[in-house]
């Protein structure tokens, strides 16, 4: 790594950006049906709810392990998942996903165990347990589970740095071209969401879970701007994938 590129080798950098691409990513999907009214409660304008149901991919990559979390919304006629909270165990991980789309990721430690048709998985923040996935292997998948492309809303924006509010928003739609092989059908018996200080997976009102899997997924990604949204309209939404600086002094 450089201090200063070539305008060569940043341009050869933004080439990455522009289409990032993951392959034989191991993907343990569960899908859970929530309340509509937390839905309705929780998503920025101008996203609006289309299914109530939130997903959960544990991820096992070659860069990363992680977890994303995302609640299904819509803008005009594009249906995707808005990001609720994403869990990286790398900086990497964090910061080209992060400073580039937007998506709410943080630090934290994930892990995946399949063993004997049993699956197990975790997600840990600061230390404390923020979720638990175990499910039983049924078998193959009879039909597809996984759809050939998947999209992500995220919004854009910066913390003024004299603390006097946001810039202006922009509504972003990260797409992903997707091949998935290798779909096998779980039965989710335990989903435990849980709360730290920092984190909202305990306030998530699950009613049941609807279907759990895994697969191998190879991922293309392409992103494009859909709106602008005013800083003041957003602002209550502002710091949701921040930790709560104010609380570290009560921790350390």
């Amino acid at each position: 790594m450089k201090i200063k590129m070539t305008q060569e080798e940043a341009k050869g950098m933004l080439k990455y950006f522009e289409h990032p691409h993951f392959t034989n990513v191991r993907n343990y999907i569960t899908v859970l049906e929530v309340d509509s009214n937390w839905v309705k409660e929780i998503l920025p304008p101008p996203l609006e709810m289309a299914d109530p149901v939130v997903s959960i991919a544990l991820s096992e990559g070659d860069q990363f392990h992680g977890l994303v979390m995302g609640v299904q919304a819509k803008f005009k006629d594009i249906v995707g998942d808005w990001g609720l909270a994403y869990v990286m165990d790398t900086d990497l991980g964090v910061v080209f996903g992060r400073e580039s789309l937007a998506e709410p990721k943080k630090l934290g430690i994930t892990t995946t165990d399949l063993e004997d048709d049993k699956f197990i998985g975790t997600v840990s923040r600061w230390g404390e347990e923020v979720l638990r996935i175990e499910a039983d292997v049924i078998g193959p998948a009879d039909q597809p589970l996984v759809g050939d492309s998947l999209d992500n809303f995220h919004f854009k924006y910066d913390i003024n740095a004299d603390g006097s509010g946001i810039s202006e928003v922009d509504l972003i739609l990260s797409h992903f071209d997707v091949k998935a092989t290798d779909t096998v059908l779980m039965n989710p018996t335990k989903v435990e969401l849980n709360d730290t200080p920092f984190d909202i997976y305990g306030q998530i009102p699950v009613v049941k879970p609807i279907v759990s899997f895994y697969a191998t997924l190879d991922m293309v990604g392409t992103a494009k701007y859909l709106a602008k949204i005013p800083a003041d309209e957003f602002l209550p939404w502002a710091f949701f994938k921040h930790d709560d600086y104010r609380l570290t002094m009560d921790l350390a």
